[in-house]
């Protein structure tokens, strides 16, 4: 079985492990920093004991004293850290020494404390004349601090009455001092001890700290993220994470904040898709039917359009011939006055039957549009412009509300003109008593396309005649083709956009046209 440990108890003891190598290694160069500052300190105390012992000797030899000097080294050898201290002649004789019996022994060049000098001496070097100091450590692993310094033979001294050395002899003697280390061994202890003791405390103190602080900056707000996790999982997409901070655990609590609530949205649009699936699906057949009736209207046109250009060619000659003759009659001075209005009728009809062969060849007819880089509003106003004076339209008001960044268009400006007039008529005639036109323009949110809308007050449209206004034939005036609709549909259609109406009996029309827009 494996226990959970606790965040705060991994941070803690990976917290004290960091500090706890941080101390070891901040105690070793502490010590070693201490040790060579204590080691200093004694040097400089031998250069001290080396220069008052070196005078006392200048001082003797000038006198020739010796036992005021042998007496006077005595006194200095007895503090308590001097080990001995002795003299050394040229031929590595003790002259003095505070140990006892080593006077008149021979010291070899070979000894641990002179090979420093010497070794040199041999390779045919120069050794060093100055005093020297070293680190000596005996057979039972004591330390001391061995120091050397030459006795020169000063000028003052060669040259006095008692004095026997040549002036080419340069160094007379060594003094050579040993101190001991054990008080900067006990003291580095001592140090060490110390230290380890604050260190011990500082861990503890700082392992307090950290963990009082983990727990309420970490631990806390982690507790209330497993919490809410907790919520969301069992299903309350309503649960929120308090924010307390705006370090990166805040920036966490607010990003799962607005994770559950996003998951909580997606939760009530799958609820709010299943409620309405039936009404999705009935949308959706009734798209499916459009598409297949906008199929059928399509297929009808096209049947409708073969079929209409055979009947308007047949037609067309006798309505020409008809009309001809009619007219011809009409100029005859031998036809009975009181008929002239019957022969004008017969004009009138023949005239209106070849208007209908006109727009029976026009529907059938299947022209390619010459399509123009254009502005859509520039055409709309010419179309206004020209309804304004039309005595049709004298109690209609045309208003115009056009977006001022609408793109251009790639359309037949004849094609769509055409249609535009159409659409314009057909609000006048749904409008005999006067009423409002708005012509208006926009773009669609994704800018590829453009629409443009011809907004009447008129009778309007019932609803079940809506889906057959585009038919050819189909009209609900007397005089009507049932053409201007269907033809309009196909330009629009041809000119690569689509046309759709809005309608409420009593209400008005809309009939809004889209048209794709140019890419650059």
């Amino acid at each position: 079985m494996n226990i959970p440990i606790p965040l705060i108890a991994k941070l803690t003891f990976a917290t004290s492990l960091i500090l706890l190598v941080f101390m070891g290694v901040l105690d070793n160069i502490n010590l070693k920093n201490f040790r060579k500052v204590m080691i200093g300190y004694a040097v400089s105390n031998a250069e001290e004991i080396g220069d008052v012992i070196g005078q006392s000797t200048y001082d003797a030899m000038m006198k020739n004293d010796k036992s005021s000097l042998n007496s006077m080294i005595g006194r200095i050898a007895a503090s308590e850290n001097i080990e001995y201290i002795r003299l050394i002649d040229q031929k590595g004789r003790v002259a003095f020494s505070s140990k006892a019996g080593e006077v008149g022994s021979m010291v070899g060049i070979y000894a641990h404390r002179c090979t420093r000098c010497h070794s040199s001496a041999e390779t045919g070097t120069t050794p060093p004349l100055a005093h020297n100091s070293r680190i000596l450590v005996s057979k039972a692993g004591k330390e001391s601090l061995g120091f050397t310094r030459a006795i020169r033979n000063e000028p003052a001294c060669s040259s006095a009455a008692c004095h026997f050395h040549p002036v080419e002899d340069t160094v007379l003697g060594h003094l050579d001092i040993s101190i001991s280390l054990e008080m900067l061994r006990k003291k580095s202890h001592e140090y060490r001890l110390e230290f380890v003791m604050l260190t011990c405390l500082l861990l503890l103190i700082i392992g307090i700290l950290v963990t009082i602080l983990t727990h309420y900056l970490v631990d806390i707000p982690v507790q209330k993220l497993v919490r809410h996790t907790v919520q969301v999982a069992t299903g309350n997409l309503d649960s929120r994470v308090t924010v307390t901070s705006r370090d990166e655990l805040g920036a966490l609590s607010e990003a799962i904040n607005r994770m559950t609530e996003n998951l909580g949205t997606a939760d009530r649009e799958l609820k709010e898709w299943a409620e309405s699936l039936e009404q999705k699906v009935e949308e959706r057949s009734q798209a499916v039917m459009r598409m297949e009736e906008q199929l059928r209207r399509s297929e009808k046109l096209a049947s409708l359009g073969t079929l209409s250009a055979g009947v308007a060619h047949e037609i067309n000659n006798p309505l020409t011939g008809i009309l001809l003759y009619a007219s011809i009659l009409g100029s005859d001075k031998r036809l009975d006055p009181a008929l002239l209005p019957d022969l004008d009728k017969i004009i009138s009809e023949t005239k209106r039957c070849a208007g209908i062969v006109k727009d029976l060849l026009e529907f059938s007819r299947e022209s390619l549009p010459a399509k123009e880089q254009i502005a859509i509003t520039s055409l709309l106003d010419e179309v206004a412009t020209l309804f304004h004076h039309h005595p049709d339209f004298s109690s209609i008001v045309i208003t115009k509300q056009y977006d001022e960044n609408i793109p251009l268009v790639s359309v037949d400006p004849n094609q769509i003109r055409q249609v535009f007039m159409n659409l314009v008529i057909n609000a006048g005639h749904a409008m005999p008593h006067g009423g409002n036109l708005d012509i208006s323009t926009e773009q669609s949110s994704d800018r590829q396309s453009i629409f443009i809308s011809f907004k009447d007050t008129g009778t309007g449209i019932a609803e079940e005649n809506l889906t057959r206004i585009f038919d050819p034939f189909f009209t609900t005036k007397a005089e009507g083709t049932g053409l201007g609709l269907a033809i309009s549909y196909g330009i629009i259609a041809n000119n690569g956009g689509k046309i759709n109406v809005q309608s409420e009996v009593g209400k008005g029309t809309t009939f809004i046209i889209s048209l794709p827009v140019i890419c650059f």
